[in-house]
């Protein structure tokens, strides 16, 4: 069974992207904390160069590289508890262990440096990612989302040195006195000997360096082979070699004092490259992060990213339109309006209109009226509304203006779905309730844009049968959104959702869902703010806003 969220009468519902050429880290981010580790940390007098990382350590002693790619019929088992970073997660900064709650410590912050402090004039230069005015930290979110990692080309020009460099890194432990950053202030060296190494996860065209800095002079490195294809190459300390004359002790040793971990480019030409750094983990030889897709050239300079930049695709992305697409500039973004035509929550809200024109009703003007799913008997648990219902048909005012969308809170009791739906075609009797639902043939859609907020991964699920509960979802056709803090536009053609059954079924549709599927006492919060047929738009905007606030009233969804 399900409940109505609309009136339905019975007679007729989130790093510091641093632009810059030196080696400083730059503002503050506001992003979540993994919060502080066990290891070590000290602190000493330093420069500013720096950067950083955290974990466990997992066994091995030489060096390892898989090739990164979904499409392999077997994989091998990876030590994921060693894992620290990955780009598609979004994340600014690497979980270094010395990161501390507000991030005001620099600790494990991704940055880009350049050879200009020695005489050099390389440079890092990123795709255009960054809107009118957006902070920074956005910027790097941004780029992450839309490249699947670290993006970037490297400019190497000596200048008046011998060898160019130029790079991207973090620090380990920051530093002591963040407020006096640019200023004067104190480098911060943590203990990570217990990583047993670095993995990282990477696609280049030309050969790099993973770098251990032991002080701003001192640095041990490796080489990365140049890869068009995404490889986690996993090396141990014992494999770090001295890159500079004050490399005296071993990598192992140096691990015990560390203030970074880099990505380096070197030549003593003058010269570009490209570069896609995706994920960083400790040494495990069997892997440490999970990374599924393949690298991508562009081929063609689309006003965001020259010739030569690597993407990160989703091996499972084809034929999918939406925010993991190649980014053009943010002047040109596609309003997620205009792949809304079927249901926008703020025109639904400004024309008191609460419900998906869907265009398919069967007459019984039932069709599109939001219901929620999944808290019924079963057990499953409770979908909590912004206003709670107070009598089985209220009015969508109170809900749909709160958060401009169909949203709200699942609560779950036990493992199972909870959601909100409507019906394409409507009741076949709107005298006998909601049930049964009528067919309708969705087909000429061609698919859905969906416009969402979800603090899960969403599927959206093309539900055929005509009785309340709809069965087992897990049958039916569907298509999995990742989970998303801020609103994220998607657009996905039918074939991605013919993952069970054939194309046909489109022609039998009762009702189209957004389930979440939960583990006992757990919370998730949704919203779908738009709905619209499938669409090859792509570079949606996005407007920054917080998707579970309500503007009116000062009120959060928890």
């Amino acid at each position: 069974m399900f409940r109505r969220i609309l009136d339905i009468a019975a007679s007729a519902l989130l790093f510091g992207f641093v632009a810059c050429s030196d080696d400083n880290p730059s503002g503050s981010f506001d992003v979540p904390a993994y919060g502080n580790s066990s290891s070590s940390v000290e602190t000493v007098p330093g420069s500013s160069d720096g950067v950083g990382m955290s974990s466990s350590v997992v066994g091995g002693e030489s060096s390892s590289s898989v090739i990164v790619n979904s499409s392999s019929s077997a994989k091998t088992p990876k030590n994921t508890a060693a894992c620290l970073w990955r780009g598609f997660d979004k994340k600014t900064y690497v979980n270094t262990g010395f990161v501390n709650e507000d991030l005001d410590n620099y600790a494990g912050l991704w940055y880009n440096f350049g050879d200009d402090p020695d005489g050099g004039t390389s440079s890092v230069v990123f795709p255009d990612v960054c809107a009118f005015e957006t902070p920074e930290y956005e910027c790097m979110e941004n780029l992450l989302e839309y490249y699947g990692g670290y993006s970037g080309a490297i400019v190497l020009q000596k200048g008046i040195l011998n060898e160019a460099f130029a790079g991207v890194g973090f620090n380990v432990a920051g530093v002591e006195n963040p407020e006096e950053y640019y200023t004067k202030h104190i480098q911060r060296y943590g203990d990570i000997s217990d990583w047993g190494g670095v993995c990282v996860t990477y696609a280049a065209d030309r050969d790099m360096f993973l770098w251990l800095g032991a002080d701003s002079v001192t640095f041990y490195e490796v080489k990365l082979d140049k890869s068009l294809e995404f490889v986690e190459k996993c090396v141990p300390w014992s494999e770090f070699v001295g890159a500079t004359a004050k490399a005296t002790s071993t990598a192992a040793e140096a691990a015990k004092h560390a203030h970074s971990i880099r990505v380096v480019m070197k030549s003593s030409e003058e010269t570009k490259g490209h570069f896609n750094i995706a994920a960083i983990g400790k040494f495990d030889a069997m892997g440490a992060c999970e990374v599924d897709g393949f690298a991508e050239v562009v081929s063609k300079f689309n006003g965001g990213a020259e010739v030569g930049t690597i993407i990160l695709r989703s091996s499972s992305s084809s034929g999918v339109n939406g925010s993991s697409s190649s980014f053009t500039p943010s002047h040109d973004c596609v309003s997620p309006e205009s792949v809304s035509e079927m249901w926008y929550g703020p025109k639904a809200v400004n024309n008191n209109d609460y419900h998906v024109e869907t265009g398919l009703d069967n007459g019984s003007e039932t069709s599109g009226y939001w219901f929620s799913f999944g808290d019924d008997m079963s057990g499953v648990g409770s979908v909590k509304l912004p206003q709670p219902l107070g009598i089985e048909y209220p009015t969508g005012d109170e809900i749909y203006d709160y958060c401009m969308g169909a949203c709200g809170e699942l609560q779950f009791a036990k493992e199972g779905y909870l959601g909100i739906g409507f019906h394409v075609a409507g009741v076949v009797d709107p005298l006998d309730g909601d049930l049964p639902a009528a067919k309708a043939n969705i087909s000429s859609w061609g698919g859905l844009c969906v416009t969402y907020a979800s603090d899960s991964d969403l599927e959206v699920v093309l539900a055929y049968t005509q009785e309340g509960g709809f069965g087992n979802l897990s049958r039916m056709p569907k298509m999995t959104l990742p989970k998303s803090i801020k609103l994220k536009t998607v657009c996905a053609d039918w074939d991605n959702f013919m993952t069970v059954f054939s194309e046909v079924s489109t022609t039998f549709m009762t009702s189209i869902l957004f389930a979440v599927q939960g583990e006992a006492n757990a919370k998730s919060r949704i919203n779908i703010r738009g709905l619209g047929k499938y669409s090859e738009k792509t570079n949606f905007c996005s407007t920054g806003e917080d998707p579970f606030v309500s503007g009116k009233k000062g009120l959060v969804i928890k």
